[in-house]
């Protein structure tokens, strides 16, 4: 319960700051020699639909498992540093909904045409969770992520791989990904991307295939 009540206040004293540095910064800034910095704040949607990746006592590999709905924003400090958060509703296929809640937090190392992003996040899980007697407790979480992204051009970027290390605080919820996909730049302010995940499961029992996903997103900065 201690822990669990110290990764919500976490939680919201990220949201405060993302906040603040939001309403600070907002408004269009040029750099010294004249031109239009890039955008330091980002919002975006994303629709990814998953399946089973493997076939168990209640479900068949390939068929369809739910299909996510994301919100996010992120601010970027000094264009390194970022910090920002999300809303995700994971619509199921019997209709039941689970909601997440997350911060995140993370520094970009540039490398010429690549990066490399390690970054932490907590977050809040609620609703049609799978947790405790009813199937329906709420609990907080911890993530970790480290990406790579590879600039093909000025307008295409490949995120050659973005892994994932998450487990509850309060049960045995391990459950690591790994995603690669495309980002295509329309502006500076706007992009499109598309991606593919695969993720694992350990309740307990050690970690077997969960779900595979596709997802297409935008973004917009300002």
């Amino acid at each position: 319960m201690m822990r669990r009540r110290t990764a919500y206040l976490a939680i919201g004293a990220l949201a405060a700051m993302a906040s603040t540095a939001a309403a600070a910064e907002l408004g269009t800034v040029k750099q010294p020699d004249g031109t239009i910095a890039p955008p330091t704040d980002w919002i975006g949607l994303e629709v990814s639909p998953s399946f089973f990746a493997t076939s168990t006592g209640g479900h068949v590999a390939g068929h369809y498992d739910d299909t996510s709905v994301k919100l996010n924003y992120a601010h970027r400090f000094d264009g390194a540093f970022a910090l920002g958060g999300s809303l995700k509703d994971d619509i199921k296929q019997d209709g039941k909904h689970q909601f997440y809640a997350e911060t995140k937090g993370g520094y970009r190392f540039d490398f010429g045409r690549f990066s490399l992003t390690p970054s932490a996040s907590l977050g809040v899980t609620w609703n049609d969770t799978g947790f405790g007697p009813s199937g329906d407790a709420t609990t907080a979480y911890y993530a970790f992520y480290l990406a790579g992204d590879l600039a093909l051009s000025e307008k295409l970027i490949w995120t050659m791989f973005d892994l994932r290390y998450r487990d509850a605080f309060d049960y045995v919820w391990v459950t690591p990904e790994v995603t690669t996909g495309l980002t295509y730049k329309m502006t500076e302010a706007d992009r499109v991307y598309g991606n593919a995940s695969y993720s694992w499961k350990g309740t307990g029992d050690g970690l077997h295939g969960d779900t595979y996903g596709f997802a297409l997103g935008v973004q917009h900065g300002f």
